[in-house]
C-alpha cells in the first residue's frame, strides 16, 4: 500500500505534540488564559467572576475524578502539579472510561474555555491571541498515541 503524503503541516503538529510544547503552551497558556479572563470576568461583575470560579473548580474536579486518577503520569509534575495533588486526595484508577465520561470530559472542557473566551473578546488583542492560543493547546492535547488515561492498556501477546 502506497504511503500517504503527509502534507505540508506535518512537522507543526509533531513540534506542537510534544510534551514540551504541552508543558510550555498549553498548561501555562491555560494558567495565563484563566487568570487574564476571570480577571476580566471580575471587573464586569462579582456574578461572572463566581460563574468563571464554579467552572474553573467543576473543570478542575473532574479532570482530577477523570484523567489524572487514570493517567500514566498519576503523582507527577506532567501537568503543573495537579497530578501531585491528587495523588495526595484519591487512589489511582486503571486506564479506561466509558464514552459518556469522555463526553462530559470534553464538554465541560469546551464550556469552559468558551465562556473564557466570551471575556477574552471583550479586548480584540486579547481575543485574537487566546483564539489562536485555544487552537494551539486542543492540539498539544491530543497526543499521537492517543490519551494514556481513555483507553485500558491493550495486551501484547509475544510469539
Amino acid at each position: 500500500m502506497p504511503r500517504k503524503n503527509p502534507g505540508p503541516f506535518e512537522p507543526i503538529i509533531y513540534v506542537i505534540q510534544t510534551p514540551a510544547f504541552f508543558r510550555i503552551v498549553g498548561i501555562g497558556g491555560l494558567i495565563l488564559f484563566t487568570l487574564v479572563f476571570l480577571s476580566k470576568a471580575a471587573s464586569h461583575s462579582a456574578g461572572a467572576l463566581l460563574v468563571g470560579l464554579g467552572l474553573l473548580a467543576a473543570l478542575w474536579l473532574e479532570s482530577s475524578m477523570t484523567v489524572c486518577r487514570r493517567c500514566r503520569h498519576f503523582g507527577t509534575w506532567h501537568c503543573a502539579g495537579q497530578a501531585r495533588i491528587v495523588a495526595r486526595l484519591f487512589r489511582p484508577l486503571p486506564p479506561g472510561i466509558g464514552q459518556m465520561r469522555a463526553m462530559l470530559h470534553f464538554g465541560l472542557f469546551a464550556l469552559y474555555l468558551l465562556y473564557g473566551l466570551f471575556w477574552m473578546w471583550h479586548g480584540i488583542g486579547s481575543g485574537l491571541l487566546f483564539t489562536l492560543w485555544a487552537a494551539l493547546f486542543v492540539i498539544s492535547t491530543i497526543p499521537r498515541d492517543g490519551f494514556s488515561w481513555r483507553y485500558a492498556p491493550r495486551s501484547t501477546q509475544a510469539a
